[in-house]
Order: structure tokens, then sequence, then C-alpha cells
């Protein structure tokens, strides 16, 4: 059972985003794309939204932000293999490019577990860039050619996963919502103080 002070709008989103996933499987065999690409957005609108909301009303929590990151987990990591099952075309020229961005996202969970003890997901502003990148690449796969795109979103994400693992490496445990290396390197400028 959630605790009733877990319970709000921003929380009820990314819930109905990792609930909503496994639709989208069903989805996905139907004769027209129409309601797969409606649910698709309708769930990659709950990923932009909850995280505004949160903030907005001051409803920012380790639990809802915990929650945030395995709704996106699971709905960015179904997106790519919707686009593998849809598109194959699109991706087989990237599987080296898939296989080195998944080792570093392997190194980066890796630090965390050894620097702080468990996964830690950070919504650094490279790592919610590639989120927008995969929504926008899986729908332009219906009407183009995304060889090229699914490329860059993945140089975004090798990159998002660098900087994770650069941060969790010299700074240990931080926020789930730090947005960058170079917000870290302020507080530590301004403090004066240096890291683990």
């Amino acid at each position: 059972m959630i605790p009733r002070e877990y319970v709000n709008i921003p929380n009820i989103l990314s819930i109905t985003r990792l609930l909503g996933v496994p639709l989208l499987f069903i989805l996905v065999h139907f004769e027209s794309p129409f309601w797969f690409i409606s649910w698709f957005i309708f769930l990659g609108f709950t990923d932009y939204f909850d995280g505004i909301l949160a903030r907005k009303w001051n409803q920012t929590t380790e639990f809802g932000s915990m929650l945030d990151a395995v709704a996106d987990v699971a709905y960015y990591i179904s997106a790519a293999w919707f686009l593998i099952y849809l598109f194959p075309e699109y991706l087989t020229p990237n599987i080296p490019y898939i296989i080195f961005c998944l080792t570093i996202f392997g190194f980066s969970m890796l630090i965390s577990q050894m620097r702080i003890g468990r996964i830690l997901f950070l919504h650094t502003h490279l790592s919610r860039t590639s989120g927008v990148l995969v929504f926008f690449g899986v729908l332009a796969s219906f009407f183009m050619d995304t060889t090229l795109v699914i490329r860059f979103i993945i140089f975004t994400y090798s990159l998002a996963f660098i900087e994770v693992s650069v941060i969790l490496w010299i700074y240990g445990e931080v926020s789930p919502d730090t947005r960058t290396i170079f917000q870290l390197q302020k507080k530590q400028n301004r403090s004066g103080n240096l890291p683990d």
C-alpha cells in the first residue's frame, strides 16, 4: 500500500505511465498504428507533466523521483523494443553503437552500486533530452528513415550515461534531480567543500 502522502497527481501520472506500457505491446499488433501512436503519445505526456507538476506544486519526493525513474525505464526501454520490432531496418546499422551505449549504461549502474550501495537514476538535462529524442524518434520512424536519428539518440544517451557515471564517481550520492555536473561544481565552489 502506498502511503497517503505519496498519493498525488504527479505520482499518479508516473504510475499511469508504468502500468500503461503493457497496453502498448497489445496495440502494436493492431492493423492501424493510430491507437499505438495515440497511447504512446499520451504516455509520453505523462512523463512531461509529472515532473513539472511535482515541482510546481512542491510535491517532489524521493519516492516520486524513484517512481518516475522506474516508469521512465519501462517506457523508454519498451520504446527501444518497438523500434526493433517495427523498424529493424533502422536499428540494424546501429547495433554496434547500441552495444557501446548499453555498456556505458551498465558501467554507470555498477559505479552507482559501488559508490552508494544502490542503483540511482539521475534526471540530468542530457538524460531528459535523450528521452525526448526517443519519443520523437519513435514517432518519426512511422514516416521516415530514422537510421541517423537513432544514431544521434544513442550518442546523446551515451553522453548522458558518461555524465552520470562521472557525477556518481566524484560526488557519490546526489539528488536524483541533479541536472548537470556543472550544477554540482557550482555548489561545491560556493560551499568550498570537496567531494568524498
